[in-house]
């Protein structure tokens, strides 16, 4: 009995050491990811130019997140398969010097419930396909907008990707983004995540402000991030669109297009950055233009930063010239920074 209550006590004793060590030394959820600064890479080519190319380099950029493609529900309804791969990447460049490449994948919540018929086969299609452009990845990410109906399914098919990828690349660390939403719900069985500081509103809603980021929309969920039991990163967004409705207001699409809104004649400015479209021979609709100060990103970021720590690293999403052109680049360090 006297053994049993020493044992019991040191225990106790080791426990409570290594309690203080960790608060002593600043222990973090987040301190076991490598600092690095990274993008995100979503076309369907991956063609660099050269103000890309000097973003990477200028930034220290030294991962960048590479949409390899998405699985979906299969549209060809006869077919024996439920879920195939849709949007493939094509790779048409080189792979900038000392940059790591992160494979990703995006899963439909569709085709999530599905994932015993193609968990194995999106295993060795990541393999053929990094074995073909000579990637020896230390990382896979996989990006799911999970529910509590889903998550089941998808921490499942973690479990076992996990297993089949580690027999094509033996050693292999596994990500998944986190959305805001999820941070509400026990983290999935990855080795860390990325918290999508971005599409955090609704777009196809009229009276939304600004979809990509709004500061009100991300304050409500810090109350669960300091707590969040998973390694975290944040990205953040450096893109724009415009979402447009029909003349009752309904969602029709969200367009990349560049429009001229100084021309009166054809737009008339509403507020909040929503337009209304006249053109002759055409329906009239509402074009709502949407990108994100580089003061609000600071600002999310700051708040992010105070209610997790100031080790986490920032991801920009996602790489494409024509967006990060928007910014300086003092902003763009600052957003590193």
């Amino acid at each position: 009995m006297l053994v049993k209550t020493l044992k019991k006590t040191v225990a106790t004793l080791f426990m409570l050491f290594g309690a203080i060590v960790a608060t002593s030394c600043g222990g973090s959820p987040d301190s076991g990811i490598e600092p690095f600064n990274g993008v995100y890479y979503w076309r369907t080519t991956f063609k660099l130019d050269s103000a890309e190319r000097a973003f990477l380099s200028e930034n220290g950029v030294n991962k960048m997140y590479v949409r390899f493609f998405d699985v979906d529900l299969n549209p060809d309804t006869m077919s024996v398969e439920k879920c195939v791969p849709v949007a493939t990447i094509d790779f048409a460049d080189t792979f900038p010097q000392g940059v790591e490449i992160v494979p990703t994948v995006f899963i439909t919540p569709q085709a999530i419930v599905h994932y015993r018929d193609f968990a194995k086969l999106l295993a060795r299609r990541l393999y053929a396909m990094c074995d073909s452009y000579h990637i020896a990845p230390n990382e896979v990410q996989f990006d799911c907008d999970w529910t509590g109906t889903t998550r089941d399914s998808f921490f499942a098919f973690l479990e076992e990707i996990r297993v089949s990828l580690v027999y094509y690349f033996e050693e292999i660390r596994i990500s998944s983004t986190i959305r805001l939403h999820q941070l509400q719900q026990p983290p999935p069985p990855v080795d860390e995540g990325v918290l999508m500081c971005y599409n955090t509103g609704n777009f196809r809603d009229f009276r939304t402000k600004n979809s990509i980021l709004d500061r009100d929309d991300v304050e409500p969920y810090m109350k669960y991030l300091k707590s969040y039991d998973l390694p975290l990163s944040f990205a953040l967004p450096v893109y724009s669109w415009n979402v447009e409705f029909d003349r009752h207001k309904n969602f029709l699409r969200l367009d990349n297009g560049q429009y001229d809104f100084s021309d009166t004649n054809t737009f008339k400015p509403l507020g909040n950055n929503t337009y209304l479209r006249k053109q002759e021979g055409e329906p009239d609709i509402y074009i709502r233009c949407e990108s994100v100060a580089a003061s609000t990103i600071l600002e999310v970021k700051e708040m992010l930063r105070k209610n997790r720590g100031h080790n986490s690293n920032i991801i920009l999403y996602h790489l494409d010239s024509q967006q990060i052109k928007k910014y300086s680049k003092d902003e763009i360090a600052d957003f590193y920074r």
